[in-house]
Order: structure tokens, then sequence, then C-alpha cells
């Protein structure tokens, strides 16, 4: 897959044989980009990013990038992710299972209706069993973990599983990450086949293992390493 960005001269190819990364040092420039990124994630089209695969077709990504810039509150209780998990959920829920909690729920709404009858109002009760509005109930969620990296192969893995997005754009990592993590990240990303893309405000330097880089100093030339 490659991503053609008009405002810059060289395109960027996101395979599984490596990381690809994007260092700008131009302030606007860094922002630009990111602000596009975060429009196409969020559904809305702009001209100056496409996507175009093997046949030389552009690829629909809308709502298909996954943008993480915020380290210290990952939020993996997204709506896609829960929808998605859920989904998984009652695949793997047979017809006794159903059948249990079917008896369960029609137990727990004669307990509630009879509370409900000493009660002066005119209340009533869906009485209607439903599994997907079951799992809302327990409102399950991601486990995060307490380690950073740790978290980020977690979002890997969601992405692995789940099948979301098509790629997943990590906003000025390398603050955050020391060169054996980020390899270590590289490693698992590429091992599980999801598309990653480091964009940071700042050079740093050559390339690490598994990476491919283009730099973009403050005069915007561009230098592909």
């Amino acid at each position: 897959m490659k991503l053609n960005i008009k405002y810059i001269d060289n395109d960027i190819l996101l395979d599984n044989e490596n990381i690809y990364s994007i260092e700008i040092e131009s302030k606007k420039s860094f922002y630009r980009l990111v602000n596009d990124f975060i429009l196409v994630s969020l559904g809305n089209n702009v001209d100056d990013i496409s996507f175009i695969d093997e046949d030389f077709q552009e690829i629909n990504m809308l709502n298909k990038i996954s943008i993480v810039i915020d380290y210290f509150n990952i939020n993996f209780d997204v709506k896609k992710y829960n929808s998605e998990i859920n989904k998984i959920i009652l695949k793997n829920i047979d017809e006794k299972m159903q059948q249990e909690f079917l008896t369960n729920y029609r137990r727990i709404y004669n307990s509630l209706k009879k509370i409900l009858n000493d009660i002066d109002l005119p209340l009533i009760i869906n009485n209607e069993f439903d599994l997907d509005s079951l799992l809302k109930v327990f409102k399950i969620s991601i486990n995060k973990n307490v380690n950073f990296l740790d978290n980020l192969f977690l979002l890997i893995d969601l992405e692995k599983l789940l099948n979301i997005n098509k790629i997943i754009i990590f906003v000025n990592l390398k603050q955050y990450l020391d060169k054996n993590e980020l390899e270590e990240l590289y490693k698992y990303a590429l091992y599980n086949n999801i598309k990653l893309l480091l964009i940071d405000s700042q050079s740093y330097g050559v390339c690490l293992k598994n990476e491919k880089k283009l730099i973009i100093d403050g005069n915007l030339d561009e230098f592909l390493l």
C-alpha cells in the first residue's frame, strides 16, 4: 500500500517488511499532516491524502485509521472496539448458554416486577430478552496494562483480532520509547502484520532496525533514509 501526500514529494510505502517513520522539523507542516490524518480517521475526505493499492486503485481509508496521540490515556474503551468485541462474544454463546441467560433474566425480571408493583406509579419494564443488551449491562472492557509498551502491544493485538483499522499512526511516540523498545514494537507489529506509521515533530537521525524514514527539515527539504 502506497501513501501519497500531495504536499510531500516522496511517496510512502506501507508494507509488511518495514515500519515507516516521518520526522518533520517544520511545526506548521507537522500540524498540517497530523490534522489531515485525524480528519481521515473521523471519516472526512482529505484531497491531499490518498492510499493506493498494488493495482493503482485508491483505497477507502475513512474511519480505517487509528491515531494515538495521548499516551497517558490510551483509550481501549471506544465504541467500535466494544461493538466488535461484543460480536465475538455473541458468536461464542451456544444455545445452552442462551437458555441459561434467559432463565436467569426471567428470575430477575419477576423479582423486579414485584418491586414495581408495590410502587404507586404507572411503571413498566421491558420483558424482551436481548443478549446484546445484556452484554452492554455488564460493560465489558479491556483490562489495560501498567507498562506503557505492553499497552502498545495490546493495541496491536486488538487490531489484529478485530481487524477494524488498516493502519495505526503514532504521533511523537519517540519521545516516550527508547531505541530498544521501539525496535521491539516494530518487530511485534511486523510479526502480526499490522501496519504502523510514526509521525514525529523532530528528527532522530539514523534509521532503527526494520525502519524506513523520511526526514523533512525546517526548510521543507526531504531526506529519504
